[in-house]
């Protein structure tokens, strides 16, 4: 629900022509968060991640062949010849676990010490090499891979239960950040909080090196209080879990089809609104109806998110 909230934001922001400060604040914890539990799942598979990665893979790879015919043959805004293997808009974010999934194979081999400082240090020192940019989204899977590596080893390091001390501190210091950003909000640039391109993007490399560093400790603090304010229980938005592959994969053509064909409101704030909830509802009704296909012989499409498990939450992966 994050994830959509900041790319409608960054919709609107673009055509109401307001200040994408928020979009900003979202991005400090939208991904890390994304990634944390990516990881925390990927852990608690019983499938093999190259497994995992071939199926993740294969969804990549048909959503991004039909959104890339579609943004540039029906809706026109990109060139038929831009490249395949640059992901279209959202849609990195499934290659990127596809090549997370293969990383798994290293970390369960180490001790997650090890592996938790080495991930940092490859984050943040990656956007020197020049040639790692964002095609097949190598830039974003380096740049978010210590992410990924708290969530794998969250059990080992007892994640959970360390961010539980932090619960006022966090609360104090995500008040003091945001309160800050407001008044200091072109301090991170879009490419900063985009986080997929070198460091060569910019005339001053070593001052997007600082700035990256302060990105993964704001990420750090954003992510301790969210991680203290989610419930520790099933309640009854948790069904919504279910159709998180479709919300993911369906949202972003959805604000692109909006924006195209200019379905925006007058008011900037209800309009900005109406796109987010919309947009969820019609992933929704997209979802709904996919559960209802019938394929040859009358049998029901076996859609794999359809059920939820009686334990355990589901997740994006586990559906994939």
């Amino acid at each position: 629900m994050l994830v959509v909230l900041g790319h409608t934001l960054t919709i609107c922001s673009s055509y109401y022509d307001y200040d994408g400060s928020l979009f900003k604040i979202c991005s400090f914890f939208m991904i890390p968060i994304f990634l944390i539990i990516t990881g925390m799942f990927s852990r608690k598979s019983k499938k093999m991640p190259i497994t995992r990665a071939k199926k993740m893979f294969i969804i990549y790879a048909i959503a991004q062949v039909a959104v890339s015919l579609y943004y540039a043959y029906c809706l026109k805004i990109i060139r038929p010849s831009k490249s395949i293997l640059i992901p279209r808009f959202t849609l990195w974010y499934l290659l990127t676990s596809a090549e997370l999934y293969l990383v798994e194979y290293i970390l369960m081999k180490k001790s997650y010490k090890k592996m938790i400082l080495l991930s940092i240090l490859i984050a943040l020192f990656s956007g020197f090499i020049p040639f790692v940019t964002n095609t097949l989204s190598i830039t974003r899977t380096l740049s978010f891979l210590p992410f990924f590596v708290l969530g794998y080893y969250q059990e080992d390091i007892k994640l959970f239960d360390r961010v539980k001390k932090y619960k006022k501190v966090s609360i104090a210091l995500v008040l003091v950040i945001t309160v800050w950003f407001l008044f200091h909000q072109h301090f991170f640039s879009f490419k900063d909080t985009y986080m997929k391109y070198s460091y060569y993007a910019y005339s001053t490399p070593i001052i997007c090196f600082l700035k990256r560093i302060l990105l993964y400790i704001f990420s750090i603090i954003y992510s301790v209080f969210l991680l203290n304010m989610m419930p520790h229980k099933k309640l009854f938005f948790a069904k919504i879990g279910k159709c998180s592959l479709t919300i993911y994969l369906v949202h972003g053509v959805l604000l692109k089809t909006m924006k195209y064909f200019k379905l925006f409101l007058n008011n900037a704030f209800i309009g900005t609104l109406v796109l987010y909830t919309s947009t969820i509802a019609i992933c929704f009704i997209i979802h709904f109806i996919i559960e209802k296909i019938k394929v040859l012989g009358g049998k029901k499409f076996d859609y794999k998110c359809t059920k939820l498990p009686k334990k355990e939450p589901i997740s994006l992966q586990e559906t994939a």
